[in-house]
């Protein structure tokens, strides 16, 4: 009893007893009793409510503040990455665009009424550097053949298809030495064979020196002596001279494509 005598005269205890007292007051009291006592308390708490309302907003805006922090690094992140992907993916579309354009290009110029024509990518080159061979992306499965033709832009050839595999094949350049063709100057109509010269170039051989060579005549396949159609351009002549043992003539020949700058090929199935 001594305890509670002590703590009931406490300055805490009579806070406490005044605390509830009001709060029985305002809460069950009548409302013209409740009025006067609504507004003193109103009017004593008004600068603190004014002051917990300004805390309580600038705790609230720092939140927010820091909290879209992180928000906007994550969306940077996420912008960052779409720009990325944008600029990946346009990238792509304009090279397709490219090679649809420069595959479109090459059809576009090729005799498609004499042949049948099957488009090929070269994937391989020779690694030499002496551009004797490259590798296509067609095969047996798409119908290549040994002995095939190939040629680029309006008909020039470039060389025979040697080795064919299921998804691929090999083709030898005119620029190999061990190719050989047929050839026919157009103007003169000197005949002769057009063999490669270990990727330096293409050299008109054995020519009757009855026969006329021209430099600037265009050189033309034969059709003679194997599948290669008659009429496909090989180039032009320049420097002619007699050969080394003095009974052909010969003559350099320039092709007008380069073979180290081609990035698509037509191989002839069949002429029509």
């Amino acid at each position: 009893m001594a305890v509670r005598r002590t703590f009931t005269q406490t300055k805490f205890f009579r806070a406490l007893i005044v605390f509830c007292v009001l709060w029985i007051v305002l809460s069950f009291g009548p409302v013209w009793m409740l009025a006067p006592v609504r507004t003193a308390v109103m009017t004593v708490t008004a600068p603190l409510q004014k002051l917990f309302s300004v805390v309580a907003f600038e705790v609230s805006d720092t939140y927010h503040f820091f909290t879209s922090i992180g928000e906007i690094k994550s969306d940077n992140e996420r912008l960052e990455k779409e720009r990325l992907r944008l600029l990946i993916e346009n990238a792509r579309l304009a090279d397709v665009s490219r090679e649809n354009e420069e595959l479109r290009r090459e059809i576009g110029l090729l005799p498609r009424d004499t042949f049948t024509l099957k488009s090929a990518t070269i994937i391989g080159r020779d690694v030499s550097g002496l551009g004797n061979w490259i590798s296509i992306d067609q095969g047996s499965f798409a119908g290549m053949k040994k002995g095939m033709s190939v040629i680029v832009d309006k008909g020039v050839l470039i060389g025979k298809i040697a080795e064919v595999f299921p998804l691929t094949s090999r083709v030898m350049l005119l620029s190999n030495p061990e190719s050989l063709i047929s050839g026919t100057a157009l103007d003169t109509e000197a005949t002769g064979i057009v063999k490669g010269e270990y990727g330096l170039g293409l050299l008109f051989d054995m020519v009757l020196q009855t026969d006329t060579l021209k430099v600037g005549d265009s050189v033309v396949t034969s059709g003679f002596g194997g599948d290669v159609p008659k009429g496909l351009l090989i180039g032009t002549l320049q420097d002619t001279h007699l050969s080394g043992d003095r009974l052909f003539q010969q003559a350099t020949i320039v092709s007008p494509v380069r073979f180290d700058h081609i990035r698509y090929v037509f191989v002839i199935q069949n002429t029509l």
